[in-house]
């Protein structure tokens, strides 16, 4: 009998203007070569990537890792890169195109193999160690910030990647302009118009309102639109070959789109897709009709909009008239769907045993939840690409 899939997580590493430039990948027990294999390619991962490495967190060397594609970067212990009994090996990996980073400091007397490239650490703020900055100074990099803030400072710590692996509660979006908040209360209102069925010309002339809102819904929806071989041209447009449930979802994630294109990216547009992405693939897993899909993939994308707007969520969604299972899901993290997002916040972690309990009470499996992680990982990646 096989043993049981293991329970991983994806989290998202940003670089300091907020991009994607890469996903954590950690496990509990640890992934041999074989099950990181089946990962990249019978899950999905490696397509879900595209030209994205994976930075797969390992406990030692497993046997098999050399199947991995190359370009991927292996985290290990510094225990393991200043074991001179691995040098021959990480060499090899090295020079077959994985990057290795070491996990943590080494201790005196000890040396980290000359293929590590980069370290990772949690961050340590303004107040960094000299030792620490020297050191980190030493390698290529890109180094790894665990545990970092939306902002790290600049200067000797070298840090280029960030994951901020207690989940998204202290990420907060870079300050709008004034024309911000405006855009985000009339996309609000267009989501009741769409949600009570209003006329399509209605939602039309809502749209034609505001000239910025015109130009990000039609730019968001050309670019990463579902198959569509046809350019939307037009709002008409959009809601005929779209239809309501698809324009719904856009106007859901345009509240998240930053307001000006020089602006620094939005942190939160891709943590919210990748949020509504998962509980809609979650509700799939369960056997959810089309529309208990929908009202998953609307509480996960509303579910940071208390972030986004800096207010209590209750206040926010009140003129949205949203069902009674979305609405307490959001309020107060209760029902079926309240559940799901429950499982989705504890999955923005490390893998533990608070996210295998809710997973249990989803009757979600290990493996189903691989498959749906990575599922919304691949859309998350594809919209923090293109909005």
């Amino acid at each position: 009998m096989s043993p049981p899939f293991p329970l991983l997580t994806l989290q998202p590493i940003s670089d300091t203007h907020n991009a994607w430039v890469a996903l954590l990948l950690e496990s509990e027990p640890a992934c041999d070569g074989n099950v990181l294999t089946r990962i990249f390619g019978e899950f999905g991962l490696g397509e879900a990537l595209g030209d994205l490495p994976c930075v797969a967190s390992l406990p030692d060397l497993p046997d098999g890792v050399e199947a991995l594609p190359a370009g991927q970067v292996l985290l290990l212990p510094m225990a393991v890169c200043c074991d001179r009994g691995n040098d021959e090996r990480l060499q090899a990996l090295h020079a077959s195109g994985f990057r290795l980073m070491a996990a943590g400091l080494h201790v005196a007397g000890q040396t980290p193999s000359e293929a590590v490239d980069a370290l990772a650490l949690s961050c340590p703020g303004p107040r960094i160690p000299a030792e620490m900055a020297a050191l980190l100074a030493k390698l290529p990099g890109p180094h790894l910030a665990l545990h970092a803030a939306q902002i790290v400072c600049p200067g000797r710590c070298h840090f280029q990647w960030l994951a901020r692996r207690a989940g998204v509660g202290a990420v907060k979006p870079a300050p709008g302009k004034g024309s911000d908040a405006p855009n985000r209360l009339l996309l609000l209102e267009l989501l009741s118009q769409v949600a009570n069925d209003a006329d399509s010309h209605a939602i039309e002339k809502t749209i034609k309102h505001d000239p910025q809102l015109s130009y990000h819904l039609l730019k968001l929806v050309n670019s990463v639109a579902f198959s569509l071989t046809t350019k939307i041209a037009s709002f008409n447009q959009a809601i005929t070959l779209l239809g309501r449930r698809q324009l719904q979802r856009w106007l859901q994630l345009l509240l998240y789109a930053r307001a000006d294109s020089g602006e620094m990216a939005n942190p939160l547009l891709p943590m919210a897709a990748m949020r509504a992405g998962l509980t809609e693939a979650l509700c799939t897993a369960q056997g959810g009709s089309r529309d208990d899909q929908d009202r998953a993939f609307m509480v996960g994308m509303f579910s940071l909009l208390d972030v986004l707007f800096g207010m209590p969520i209750a206040d926010i969604v009140k003129p949205l008239n949203l069902t009674e299972d979305v609405h307490a899901a959001l309020t107060e993290r209760s029902g079926p769907l309240g559940i799901l997002l429950r499982t989705v916040e504890a999955g923005e972690g490390s893998p533990g045993a608070e996210l295998a309990a809710l997973l249990k009470d989803a009757a979600v499996s290990n493996d189903d939840w691989a498959r749906s992680v990575i599922r919304a990982a691949r859309w998350a990646i594809q919209i923090s690409r293109e909005a």
